[in-house]
């Protein structure tokens, strides 16, 4: 399929979506580890980016509505709860770990839909997506690898980084392709599921940051989940030079990417470029926090 790049003067048709390539790249390793090992972790996280997998397809071939994406995207947490691969502890700074057997896994329900929807929401302009999801694994391998010495869990963010790098370079600016739902939901579902059986949550929610901001504007303003496509006025238009600015319409959601352009005009890669450093600046700020825990 193609699809108007909105962003560009010549309002080019750009293919779409890359979300079976990327799910291979992120669910190929973790069913060959499987069968290597027999560790039932790297199964559930397969089933869970199958799933999610599935409905970004579904909703790439026929437009879901955003409140009906997110329910279904709750089904994508089940292999972590049925296989019990999570530990229900979480560990604060300061504070170390806390007991929440029976409130975490209402917590691993509501973290595939909502880190998988979050991403997905911030997948507005070339290379931001991958951009964000490269930076989110690095962070976590830091943290994972280096901090607490886990060489083995460490497998789960370096898929990541690699499936998000090999996108990268078809993303960046000027876009070859877009991810589609299929892709970016599978992202932010892989890197929700890699969380949990890390036991990197609070760490990982640092990073995430950007993408819970965007997504609370987002909600904020538009009273509700509403399918982006489905949205009728554009928070950030194209002017006749050719940059972005943003809308006079009072219609237009709220949102990070109309936030970054409220300085004034400028080109898609500049805007796209101060979003992927939010991303940088909270992933450094999560790797203090883990930091900060190991005290």
């Amino acid at each position: 399929m193609v699809v108007v790049d909105f962003h560009k003067r010549d309002h080019r048709m750009i293919p779409k979506p890359a979300g079976p390539a990327i799910f291979l790249g992120l669910a190929s390793p973790m069913i060959i580890l499987y069968f290597l090992t027999l560790d039932i972790k790297y199964f559930a996280i397969f089933l869970t980016t199958l799933i999610v997998f599935v409905i970004g397809l579904i909703d790439d071939l026929k437009v879901l509505g955003g409140s009906l994406k997110m329910v279904l995207t709750v089904f994508g947490s089940l292999p972590l709860l049925v296989f019990r691969v999570y530990t229900p502890s979480i560990i604060f700074p300061f504070f170390g770990p806390t007991r929440l057997t029976i409130v975490y896994p209402i917590i691993v329900l509501l973290t595939i839909p909502v880190v998988s929807n979050a991403i997905n929401m911030i997948d507005v302009y070339n290379g931001t997506l991958s951009g964000a999801c490269m930076l989110l694994s690095i962070s976590q391998f830091i943290i994972i690898a280096f901090m607490c010495g886990n060489l083995e869990q460490a497998i789960f963010p370096l898929t990541l980084f690699m499936t998000s790098f090999a996108f990268f370079i078809f993303n960046r600016y000027p876009s070859k392709i877009f991810a589609g739902d299929s892709g970016s939901l599978v992202l932010g579902s892989f890197f929700g599921a890699s969380t949990i059986i890390t036991r990197t949550e609070i760490p990982s929610l640092v990073a995430f940051v950007p993408a819970i901001l965007n997504g609370f504007y987002i909600l904020a303003s538009i009273k509700g989940f509403v399918e982006h496509r489905r949205i009728k006025e554009r928070p950030v238009m194209l002017n006749e030079e050719g940059l972005l600015e943003v809308s006079k319409s009072k219609a237009a959601p709220v949102t990070l990417a109309r936030l970054i352009v409220a300085d004034g005009p400028m080109p898609e890669w500049v805007a796209s470029k101060r979003i992927i450093l939010l991303f940088l600046y909270s992933a450094l700020l999560s790797i203090i926090t883990a930091m900060l825990m190991r005290w």
